[in-house]
């Protein structure tokens, strides 16, 4: 090899060297050459965490990943900063697909992704039923079975169904009308349920103590068509209050007590009451009544023929009047309104008290206390029974599900609204739904048969 050959190898040699080196420093450092933008750009990741594992997890239909024997979780790094999509496998569950931004030195994260199996599998527990509804405490149940002469209840725990307390009510037999049970309403404890019942177009009201061995319902005679939202003291189930003729009553042994005239609508929370003025004007007080606090200086008109309702939720105060929302600024004093975009609504704050879920018969929608904003989710017919699965997904009824199977299809739907919002229909239809988020399981009513799912969340 001559002395020449030799030099031009070495120079070729230093060449290679300046041009790959820095490369491999910038590529240490995250930076890649982006071909689209003909420039070197910083690159960010993605953070994938599901439940259950994932068997696998595709970024982008290239770069695939499986979370490790001691990992629920797979991170994807040195991904360029533009859309990517991410694609979430398990065998035996519906797919997972999203497609999210990923920024310059940051970590995209999807850590709440809750995997839901192609059949769940349901058990039957109990046959013949009208209506159910589960305690507070999320241990107990009951279900109601309505005959010619009189309405049964059942009242067991959830894990002893076939071995319930069985009180009924009878019925002013009519060959046209039978009564309805209008609602149920639980102490915060779980050891007192309160009965609404329409019997021959006369409202009755009815108290089960479940403290109480061999306990039947007892008719409360100062409760009538009259009375208007009744509800228990948070902190001591022996207490009512209800409001009657614009005034606010409590009843506590059988004698009812006056604490504050003039009441449009009220709120017990905690040893306080929160309550809106037929002038317009809200206030807090203590049990009694007394000790009395203006909490807006500037009035709300109130309609006569919408009830206005009060309701506390994640430590925030809300007054529901005329369809319109409105959020209580205790720094100023004023109402801020917060009316969502549709009308005729219910809403329910997450386990976590970060969001709410506002619905009606045609719409869903998320309003996050941190983005501020309402987000649509989902848009369909007769949507019923709307409940949070978890901080992150929900669970509603949106039907029918088809003329043939009868009663409405079930659906569950992430809240998180980056790209597309994933969604899956279970095969069961429902009449009715409850998510008992302490075992994790489905309730579900469906043609009189009460049946419940295995265990969905952790």
């Amino acid at each position: 090899m001559t002395k020449k050959t030799r030099l031009i190898i070495l120079l070729v040699c230093v060449v290679c060297f300046l041009i790959i080196t820095p490369i491999l420093i910038l590529y240490s450092m995250g930076e890649r050459f982006d071909f689209a933008k003909m420039q070197t750009t910083s690159t960010g990741g993605i953070y994938v965490k599901t439940f259950p594992v994932a068997d696998q997890i595709t970024v982008d239909s290239k770069v695939k990943e499986k979370p490790g024997l001691f990992s629920t979780s797979v991170f994807v790094q040195s991904l360029l900063p533009k859309n990517h999509t991410v694609l979430i496998q398990k065998n035996g569950y519906y797919d997972y697909s999203k497609t999210l931004p990923v920024q310059e030195k940051q970590v995209t994260k999807l850590e709440n992704v809750l995997l839901i199996k192609n059949n769940l599998s349901f058990s039957k527990l109990a046959d013949k039923i009208n209506y159910f509804s589960i305690a507070p405490n999320n241990q107990n149940i009951v279900t109601i079975t309505s005959n010619p002469k009189s309405i049964v209840f059942n009242y067991s725990s959830i894990t002893a169904i076939s071995q319930p307390q069985t009180f009924s009510i009878n019925q002013i037999i009519s060959p046209t009308q039978t009564g309805k049970v209008l609602g149920l309403k639980w102490s915060d404890d779980s050891t007192k349920l309160l009965i609404a019942v329409n019997n021959q177009a006369k409202i009755s009201y009815y108290l089960f103590d479940t403290a109480i061995k061999n306990s039947t319902a007892v008719k409360l005679s100062y409760l009538d068509a009259n009375t208007l939202r009744i509800s228990f003291n948070p902190q001591n189930s022996q207490q009512l209050f209800f409001i009657e003729n614009g005034s606010l009553y409590s009843e506590q042994l059988g004698k009812a007590t006056l604490i504050i005239k003039n009441v449009a609508a009220y709120k017990v929370s905690g040893n306080n009451i929160i309550w809106l003025g037929s002038s317009g004007l809200l206030y807090n007080s203590d049990l009694s009544g007394k000790l009395v606090d203006q909490l807006t200086i500037k009035n709300i008109t109130i309609s006569a023929t919408q009830e206005p309702r009060i309701f506390v939720l994640a430590g925030k105060t809300f007054l529901q009047a005329n369809s319109a929302l409105f959020l209580l600024s205790q720094n100023i004093k004023t109402l801020i309104d917060v009316t969502p975009p549709e009308t005729n609504y219910q809403f329910l704050a997450s386990p976590d008290n970060q969001n709410l879920i506002f619905w009606n018969s045609g719409k869903i929608y998320l309003y996050s206390f941190v983005d501020q904003k309402y987000v649509q989710l989902y848009s369909g017919a007769n949507i019923t029974d709307c409940q949070w699965l978890n901080n992150s997904y929900i669970v509603f009824t949106a039907g029918p599900a088809s003329p043939s199977q009868g009663g409405d299809k079930i659906i569950i739907s992430e809240i998180d609204y980056r790209g597309n919002i994933n969604a899956v229909t279970l095969h069961q239809t429902a009449n009715k739904i409850f998510f008992n988020q302490q075992d994790g399981k489905l309730y579900i009513l469906t043609a009189n048969t009460l049946v419940s799912s295995e265990k969905i969340t952790q």
